[in-house]
């Protein structure tokens, strides 16, 4: 069926299709009796503008972008993605926005981005220098980094670095010498690539504290690949086929982390008895999960939500107080550790 047009409301409410058009974007202009013809036509007829149009003349969508680094399917069997929509979102509830995920499109953010009706992009996981981040600033579209390096942009990160840290020193202080880490990529051979910001800084603040406490760093880390609870059990499997029996494993996230329990407890594993296990999020699903995991705080709705802000100040063309903010991280012991 047809969409409905401007000019068929304005026929059959009998004023011009600019009438129709000044009902929906200037009513103050019109005399109240000619708006309430107009919208109840417009009811009538089940018309509403056309949000594509509406974007052209404003020179807006309101729409903000979140750029995710991954297919929208790997992203979203991550749980961390839930709770930081969700602040977002928040913002976007207050300001009447909507909300687009954008991927990579024939394995290019750059041609996602062209793709993409939005007014500005939150980029999670990449630095502002990434080659399809960059080209951006040349298009003169506003965008936030988060979790990712940021001099120009604005930016919301964590102390990834420092957390991951302070998990392997607690675990390592108890008389652990074999620690797997499960990370969702290999971070060694990425530590200066600016896509791969956020393992990086956790395997950095892993591998202090190694140093510090002068266990060999060894095999790792373990490769899951996708950050996901697949990638999890995949990656404890691999490293178990080869001869690995760690007595405690940090995971670069808590959806690897679940991955894990699941495979230890196939294998009839007791936890934390036979095996401590560490996570990194603290997702809502953490603390329900059996055994509680064990992990690294950090406040993922309230990110999404300062990301959110951050951006509409740049499209309003104001200036946030606090442009590049780092939130900290707290340890949370559950029942994965002893």
């Amino acid at each position: 069926m047809p969409r409905v047009t401007i000019a068929e409301v304005a026929r059959m409410a009998g004023v011009s299709p600019t009438a129709v058009s000044f009902t929906f974007n200037r009513p103050s202009e019109l005399s109240s009796d000619t708006v309430r013809k107009v919208l109840a036509v417009a009811e009538e007829l089940g018309y509403a503008p056309n949000p594509h149009a509406k974007a052209l003349h404003s020179s807006r969508a309101g729409v903000l972008g979140i750029l995710a680094p991954e297919a929208i399917s790997d992203a979203f069997a991550n749980p961390f993605y839930a709770p930081f929509v969700r602040g977002v979102g928040s913002v976007c509830d207050e300001m009447n926005l909507s909300l687009m995920v954008v991927s990579p499109h024939e394995g290019s953010l750059e041609k996602g981005i062209t793709k993409a009706p939005v007014d500005g992009f939150i980029v999670l996981g990449a630095s502002e220098n990434h080659p399809d981040v960059s080209p951006l600033y040349r298009r003169r579209v506003p965008f936030v980094i988060v979790d990712g390096e940021a001099n120009n942009a604005p930016s919301v990160n964590i102390e990834d670095e420092g957390g991951a840290y302070d998990a392997a020193a607690r675990l390592l202080a108890r008389g652990h010498t074999d620690v797997l880490v499960v990370s969702f990529l290999n971070p060694r051979s990425h530590l200066e690539d600016p896509y791969h910001d956020i393992a990086s800084r956790r395997q950095k603040g892993y591998m202090r504290a190694f140093a510090e406490h002068g266990v060999e760093w060894g095999e790792n880390p373990s490769e899951a690949g996708q950050c996901s609870i697949e990638g999890g059990e995949r990656a404890f499997e691999e490293a178990w086929s080869v001869g690995r029996r760690p007595t405690a494993i940090l995971c670069a996230a808590d959806a690897l982390a679940f991955g894990v329990l699941l495979a230890a407890e196939k294998r009839g594993i007791h936890i934390p008895e036979d095996l401590e296990v560490v996570g990194f999020d603290d997702v809502p699903e953490a603390r329900l999960s059996r055994p509680a995991l064990s992990t690294v705080r950090q406040p993922i709705r309230e990110k999404g939500r300062l990301a959110a802000e951050l951006l509409t100040a740049a499209l309003d063309g104001g200036e946030h107080p606090r442009q590049n903010i780092t939130l900290p991280t707290e340890w949370v012991p559950r029942t994965t550790t002893r």
